[in-house]
Protein backbone atom coordinates (compact mmCIF):
# COMPACT_ATOMS: atom_id res chain seq x y z
CA UNK A 1 0.00 0.00 0.00
CA UNK A 2 1.39 3.40 -0.96
CA UNK A 3 1.60 6.16 1.61
CA UNK A 4 2.84 9.70 1.99
CA UNK A 5 6.62 10.18 2.25
CA UNK A 6 8.13 10.05 5.72
CA UNK A 7 9.57 12.97 7.66
CA UNK A 8 11.71 12.37 10.77
CA UNK A 9 11.45 15.33 13.14
CA UNK A 10 12.67 16.50 16.54
CA UNK A 11 12.18 19.72 18.46
CA UNK A 12 13.96 21.36 21.37
CA UNK A 13 12.01 23.66 23.67
CA UNK A 14 12.37 26.07 26.57
CA UNK A 15 10.92 23.61 29.10
CA UNK A 16 8.35 20.86 29.49
CA UNK A 17 5.53 23.22 30.53
CA UNK A 18 5.29 26.10 28.03
CA UNK A 19 7.23 24.13 25.38
CA UNK A 20 8.25 27.26 23.47
CA UNK A 21 10.22 26.15 20.41
CA UNK A 22 13.92 26.94 20.12
CA UNK A 23 15.02 24.37 17.53
CA UNK A 24 13.26 22.35 14.83
CA UNK A 25 15.10 19.77 12.78
CA UNK A 26 13.96 17.15 10.32
CA UNK A 27 15.24 14.94 7.55
CA UNK A 28 13.36 12.90 4.96
CA UNK A 29 14.19 9.90 2.82
CA UNK A 30 15.14 12.45 0.16
CA UNK A 31 18.60 13.76 1.16
CA UNK A 32 17.82 17.07 -0.55
CA UNK A 33 14.84 17.83 1.73
CA UNK A 34 15.78 18.64 5.32
CA UNK A 35 15.81 21.50 7.80
CA UNK A 36 17.56 22.69 10.94
CA UNK A 37 16.41 26.05 12.30
CA UNK A 38 16.90 27.85 15.60
CA UNK A 39 14.22 30.16 16.98
CA UNK A 40 14.34 32.88 19.62
CA UNK A 41 11.65 32.01 22.18
CA UNK A 42 9.24 34.29 24.01
CA UNK A 43 9.70 32.20 27.18
CA UNK A 44 12.85 31.80 29.26
CA UNK A 45 14.80 28.58 28.78
CA UNK A 46 14.74 26.54 31.98
CA UNK A 47 18.00 25.31 33.46
CA UNK A 48 16.64 21.78 33.29
CA UNK A 49 16.08 22.13 29.55
CA UNK A 50 19.56 23.59 29.07
CA UNK A 51 21.00 20.58 30.87
CA UNK A 52 19.34 18.33 28.28
CA UNK A 53 19.88 20.14 24.97
CA UNK A 54 22.75 22.50 25.90
CA UNK A 55 21.13 25.47 24.15
CA UNK A 56 21.52 28.73 26.06
CA UNK A 57 19.71 32.08 25.68
CA UNK A 58 22.94 33.67 24.48
CA UNK A 59 23.24 31.17 21.62
CA UNK A 60 19.81 31.90 20.17
CA UNK A 61 19.48 35.61 20.91
CA UNK A 62 20.50 36.41 17.31
CA UNK A 63 17.66 34.40 15.79
CA UNK A 64 14.10 35.53 14.94
CA UNK A 65 10.91 34.81 16.83
CA UNK A 66 8.85 31.98 15.35
CA UNK A 67 6.41 34.25 13.49
CA UNK A 68 9.34 36.08 11.84
CA UNK A 69 11.40 33.00 10.96
CA UNK A 70 11.82 32.31 7.25
CA UNK A 71 12.26 28.92 5.61
CA UNK A 72 15.93 28.26 4.79
CA UNK A 73 16.49 27.91 1.06
CA UNK A 74 18.85 24.97 1.55
CA UNK A 75 16.97 21.72 2.05
CA UNK A 76 13.57 23.23 1.25
CA UNK A 77 10.92 21.07 -0.40
CA UNK A 78 10.77 22.56 -3.91
CA UNK A 79 6.99 22.04 -4.05
CA UNK A 80 6.52 24.71 -1.36
CA UNK A 81 6.64 28.22 -2.80
CA UNK A 82 6.29 30.39 0.30
CA UNK A 83 8.81 31.52 2.92
CA UNK A 84 6.84 31.49 6.22
CA UNK A 85 8.07 28.80 8.63
CA UNK A 86 4.54 28.32 9.99
CA UNK A 87 3.06 27.81 6.52
CA UNK A 88 5.93 25.50 5.57
CA UNK A 89 5.50 23.31 8.63
CA UNK A 90 1.76 23.01 7.98
CA UNK A 91 2.51 22.12 4.35
CA UNK A 92 4.86 19.39 5.57
CA UNK A 93 2.29 18.17 8.09
CA UNK A 94 -0.27 17.84 5.30
CA UNK A 95 2.03 16.10 2.82
CA UNK A 96 4.29 13.86 4.94
CA UNK A 97 3.87 11.24 7.64
CA UNK A 98 5.73 12.65 10.62
CA UNK A 99 7.88 10.29 12.68
CA UNK A 100 9.19 11.29 16.13
CA UNK A 101 10.23 9.70 19.40
CA UNK A 102 7.53 10.67 21.91
CA UNK A 103 5.71 12.46 19.12
CA UNK A 104 3.03 13.82 21.48
CA UNK A 105 5.61 16.24 22.90
CA UNK A 106 6.62 17.59 19.49
CA UNK A 107 3.00 17.83 18.30
CA UNK A 108 2.04 19.77 21.43
CA UNK A 109 4.97 22.17 21.00
CA UNK A 110 4.09 22.75 17.35
CA UNK A 111 0.38 22.94 18.15
CA UNK A 112 1.12 25.94 20.33
CA UNK A 113 2.33 27.63 17.13
CA UNK A 114 -0.80 26.68 15.20
CA UNK A 115 0.54 23.59 13.40
CA UNK A 116 -1.82 20.60 13.14
CA UNK A 117 -0.26 17.16 12.58
CA UNK A 118 -2.50 14.20 11.74
CA UNK A 119 -1.68 10.46 11.84
CA UNK A 120 1.99 10.61 12.91
CA UNK A 121 4.17 7.71 14.05
CA UNK A 122 5.63 7.60 17.56
CA UNK A 123 8.72 5.40 17.66
CA UNK A 124 8.56 5.43 21.46
CA UNK A 125 5.14 3.77 21.47
CA UNK A 126 6.06 1.46 18.59
CA UNK A 127 9.25 0.41 20.40
CA UNK A 128 7.33 -0.24 23.62
CA UNK A 129 4.87 -2.35 21.64
CA UNK A 130 7.44 -4.36 19.67
CA UNK A 131 10.62 -4.60 21.74
CA UNK A 132 10.93 -6.78 24.85
CA UNK A 133 13.56 -8.76 26.70
CA UNK A 134 13.96 -12.45 25.86
CA UNK A 135 11.54 -13.36 28.66
CA UNK A 136 8.89 -10.92 27.42
CA UNK A 137 9.42 -8.08 29.88
CA UNK A 138 9.95 -4.37 29.30
CA UNK A 139 13.41 -3.18 28.35
CA UNK A 140 15.34 -1.17 30.94
CA UNK A 141 14.54 1.98 28.95
CA UNK A 142 12.88 3.02 25.72
CA UNK A 143 14.63 6.36 25.40
CA UNK A 144 16.10 7.07 21.98
CA UNK A 145 19.70 7.06 23.19
CA UNK A 146 19.24 3.79 25.09
CA UNK A 147 17.75 2.07 22.04
CA UNK A 148 20.55 3.48 19.89
CA UNK A 149 23.05 1.46 21.90
CA UNK A 150 20.84 -1.49 22.91
CA UNK A 151 20.03 -2.27 19.29
CA UNK A 152 23.56 -1.58 18.09
CA UNK A 153 22.41 1.21 15.78
CA UNK A 154 25.49 3.26 16.66
CA UNK A 155 27.69 0.78 14.80
CA UNK A 156 26.35 1.85 11.42
CA UNK A 157 25.28 5.45 11.94
CA UNK A 158 26.38 8.60 10.17
CA UNK A 159 29.44 9.73 12.15
CA UNK A 160 28.84 13.38 11.22
CA UNK A 161 25.72 13.45 13.39
CA UNK A 162 26.53 12.00 16.79
CA UNK A 163 25.69 14.78 19.27
CA UNK A 164 23.10 13.45 21.71
CA UNK A 165 20.07 15.70 22.31
CA UNK A 166 20.89 18.05 19.45
CA UNK A 167 17.72 18.00 17.35
CA UNK A 168 19.52 17.46 14.04
CA UNK A 169 21.59 14.59 15.43
CA UNK A 170 18.53 13.05 17.06
CA UNK A 171 16.61 12.85 13.78
CA UNK A 172 19.38 10.74 12.28
CA UNK A 173 19.23 8.42 15.30
CA UNK A 174 15.44 8.47 14.94
CA UNK A 175 15.55 7.45 11.28
CA UNK A 176 17.90 4.57 12.13
CA UNK A 177 15.48 3.38 14.84
CA UNK A 178 12.49 3.61 12.52
CA UNK A 179 14.34 1.65 9.85
CA UNK A 180 15.19 -1.04 12.42
CA UNK A 181 11.55 -1.30 13.52
CA UNK A 182 10.32 -1.49 9.93
CA UNK A 183 12.83 -4.19 8.99
CA UNK A 184 12.73 -6.29 12.18
CA UNK A 185 9.04 -6.33 13.13
CA UNK A 186 5.86 -7.26 11.28
CA UNK A 187 4.46 -3.75 11.75
CA UNK A 188 3.66 -1.68 8.69
CA UNK A 189 3.04 2.07 8.47
CA UNK A 190 -0.68 1.71 9.19
CA UNK A 191 0.01 -0.52 12.23
CA UNK A 192 2.47 2.05 13.57
CA UNK A 193 -0.03 4.88 13.14
CA UNK A 194 -2.66 2.87 15.01
CA UNK A 195 -0.24 2.09 17.87
CA UNK A 196 0.58 5.81 18.05
CA UNK A 197 -3.08 6.61 18.73
CA UNK A 198 -3.13 4.23 21.72
CA UNK A 199 -1.59 4.66 25.20
CA UNK A 200 1.92 3.33 25.73
CA UNK A 201 2.14 -0.39 26.43
CA UNK A 202 3.60 -1.16 29.87
CA UNK A 203 4.24 -4.77 30.81
CA UNK A 204 5.26 -4.29 34.42
CA UNK A 205 4.84 -1.91 37.34
CA UNK A 206 7.58 0.66 37.81
CA UNK A 207 6.68 1.73 41.36
CA UNK A 208 4.83 0.69 44.50
CA UNK A 209 4.56 -2.63 46.25
CA UNK A 210 4.42 -4.57 42.98
CA UNK A 211 7.34 -2.80 41.30
CA UNK A 212 8.96 -5.20 38.81
CA UNK A 213 5.90 -7.47 38.63
CA UNK A 214 4.08 -7.77 35.31
CA UNK A 215 0.46 -6.67 35.13
CA UNK A 216 -0.46 -10.27 34.30
CA UNK A 217 1.26 -11.51 37.48
CA UNK A 218 -0.55 -8.89 39.54
CA UNK A 219 -3.87 -9.78 37.91
CA UNK A 220 -3.51 -13.40 39.00
CA UNK A 221 -2.75 -12.55 42.64
CA UNK A 222 -4.39 -9.18 43.37
CA UNK A 223 -7.05 -8.11 40.87
CA UNK A 224 -8.35 -5.61 43.42
CA UNK A 225 -5.10 -3.65 43.17
CA UNK A 226 -5.45 -3.29 39.40
CA UNK A 227 -9.10 -2.30 39.82
CA UNK A 228 -7.96 0.37 42.29
CA UNK A 229 -5.43 1.69 39.73
CA UNK A 230 -8.12 1.91 37.06
CA UNK A 231 -10.50 3.71 39.42
CA UNK A 232 -8.06 6.20 40.93
CA UNK A 233 -5.01 6.92 38.73
CA UNK A 234 -6.60 9.62 36.56
CA UNK A 235 -3.28 11.46 36.29
CA UNK A 236 -1.65 8.36 34.77
CA UNK A 237 -3.86 7.32 31.83
CA UNK A 238 -1.23 4.95 30.40
CA UNK A 239 -1.14 3.12 33.73
CA UNK A 240 -4.93 2.93 33.89
CA UNK A 241 -5.12 1.59 30.33
CA UNK A 242 -2.56 -1.14 30.96
CA UNK A 243 -4.18 -2.17 34.24
CA UNK A 244 -7.56 -2.46 32.50
CA UNK A 245 -5.90 -4.40 29.67
CA UNK A 246 -4.56 -6.95 32.17
CA UNK A 247 -7.94 -7.23 33.88
CA UNK A 248 -9.69 -7.85 30.56
CA UNK A 249 -7.05 -10.37 29.52
CA UNK A 250 -7.46 -12.26 32.79
CA UNK A 251 -11.22 -12.47 32.34
CA UNK A 252 -10.82 -13.73 28.76
CA UNK A 253 -8.27 -16.39 29.70
CA UNK A 254 -10.42 -17.73 32.54
CA UNK A 255 -13.52 -17.76 30.34
CA UNK A 256 -11.68 -19.68 27.63
CA UNK A 257 -10.44 -22.22 30.17
CA UNK A 258 -14.04 -23.13 30.98
CA UNK A 259 -14.65 -24.48 27.48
Amino acid sequence: MSHKPLLYIDTETTDIQSKDLIQIAFITDNPDIWMNVFIKPRQDISFGAMAVHNITPEQIEKYEYFEDTKVPSEGKDPSFKGDSIKEYLQYLADNYIWVAHNVDFDIEALGKKGITVLDPICTLKVSRNALTTEDGRDLESYKLQYLRYYLGLYKKEDQEHITAHDALSDVYFLKDLFTYLKENTKLNIENMQLITKQPQIMREMSFGKYMGKTFEEIERTDREYLEWLVASMYDKPDLQWNAQRALDSGIRSRTQSLF
